[in-house]
C-alpha cells in the first residue's frame, strides 16, 4: 500500500503510527514544499506534483495547515483516488464557494474529525436511540489552555495561533460543532460570537458561543484556549433524565437517577485516531460514502462561520 501525506505536521505522524501498526506494508510518501526538508522516519520526500501523478496511491492524507486545503484539494482533484483530509475541512465561506466548483469525479472523501470515534460520543449516539425522551436542552463546552498542548513548541508559532495558517478556536475546536449535529442533525438557526478575550499572544478568536436552534430545544457551544483546568463536557437535558457526558473522565452518567450508564479507563486520544482510520479503510474497500463526506462538512462550516 502506497500512501500520500500533504504535510508532514504533528497530525501526519500520529496517522502513519495507525497506519503502521493497522496495515502490515505501507510506504509512505510525503509532498515538501522545502527541499531541504528533513527525512522523517522511512517517508519518501517528493517535491514535485508531476511525481506524484505518476505514482499509483491507495489514498490521500491531507494534514497541511487548514489555509491551504483548497489548494492542495484542487490538485488532488486531478488524481480521482480516496482523500482523508484533516479537520476543519476548509476555513472560510470564500474557500466553500471555490471547492464546490471543482469536480472530484465520485472520488471518495473523507473530511476527519476524530472525536466522532471517542468512546463516550459512540456510546451517547447508541444510547440516544435506543433510549429515547424529549430533548430540552444541550450544553457543550471544551476549554483548555493552547500553550499547554505543546510543551516543547512556542505555542505563539504554531497553527492554531495565526489566522493566516486558518486557526482559532471557532475551526480549532469544529468537534463540538461537529459532534452535536452529528448526534441531533442541522440546527434550523445559528447565533454566533467569536473574541479575542485573553491575554495570549495570538491574532486568532480564543473564545466562541454559538446558540443552534432546533425544532424543540437549543443547544449552547462554548469554546476557549484559555481555561488552564481542562474541560470537556456535553450535558443533555431531557424530560426524563439528564445525562452528563465526560470526556476527560470517559464516563456518561444520569444526575436524575444518580446512575453511570458508561465508564472505561480514559482512553489515549490515540485510540480515535486508530478507530478512524480503520473506518476510512474500511470505506476505501466496499467504496462506501463515508459519514463524513465534504458535502456534510460543509453544512457544519457554514454553521460555524
Amino acid at each position: 500500500m502506497k500512501v500520500l501525506i500533504v504535510g508532514l505536521g504533528s497530525i501526519a505522524k500520529k496517522h502513519i503510527k495507525v497506519l503502521t501498526e493497522l496495515v502490515k506494508t505501507v510506504e509512505f510518501y510525503a509532498l515538501r514544499s522545502n527541499k531541504n526538508a528533513s527525512v522523517y522516519e522511512e517517508v519518501i520526500n517528493i517535491y514535485d506534483w508531476n511525481v506524484i501523478r505518476n505514482i499509483d496511491f491507495h489514498f490521500v492524507l491531507v494534514t497541511s495547515p487548514s489555509a491551504l486545503h483548497l489548494t492542495h484539494l484542487r490538485e488532488l482533484s486531478e488524481l480521482n483516488i480516496p482523500m482523508m483530509v484533516e479537520k476543519p475541512f476548509l476555513i472560510n465561506l470564500n474557500q466553500i464557494k471555490e471547492f464546490e466548483k471543482l469536480r472530484f469525479n465520485n472520488q471518495l472523501i473523507y473530511a476527519a474529525c476524530n472525536l466522532r470515534f471517542h468512546p463516550v460520543i459512540v456510546f451517547i449516539k447508541e444510547y440516544l436511540t435506543h433510549n429515547p425522551s424529549k430533548v430540552n436542552e444541550v450544553n457543550a463546552y471544551c476549554g483548555s489552555y493552547s500553550p499547554a498542548w505543546r510543551p516543547d513548541q512556542d505555542y505563539r508559532e504554531i497553527y492554531s495561533s495565526k489566522n493566516e495558517l486558518g486557526g482559532g478556536v471557532h475551526l480549532d475546536l469544529i468537534h463540538e460543532p461537529d459532534y452535536l449535529i452529528y448526534l441531533f442533525g442541522e440546527p434550523m438557526s445559528v447565533e454566533i460570537s467569536n473574541r479575542k478575550v485573553s491575554n495570549l499572544e495570538i491574532d486568532t478568536v480564543d473564545s466562541s458561543h454559538y446558540l443552534f436552534q432546533y425544532n424543540n430545544f437549543q443547544a449552547e457551544i462554548t469554546l476557549n484556549y484559555f481555561r488552564k483546568d481542562t474541560k470537556r463536557t456535553l450535558e443533555i437535558v431531557r424530560e426524563k433524565d439528564t445525562l452528563l457526558v465526560n470526556f476527560m473522565e470517559n464516563s456518561v452518567v444520569d444526575l436524575v437517577n444518580n446512575i453511570e450508564l458508561f465508564k472505561e479507563e480514559i482512553p489515549s486520544i490515540y485510540i480515535t485516531y486508530k478507530k478512524q482510520m480503520e473506518y476510512f479503510l474500511s470505506c476505501i474497500e466496499n467504496n462506501t460514502l463515508p459519514m463524513n463526506s465534504p458535502k456534510e462538512a460543509i453544512v457544519i462550516l457554514k454553521c460555524v462561520l
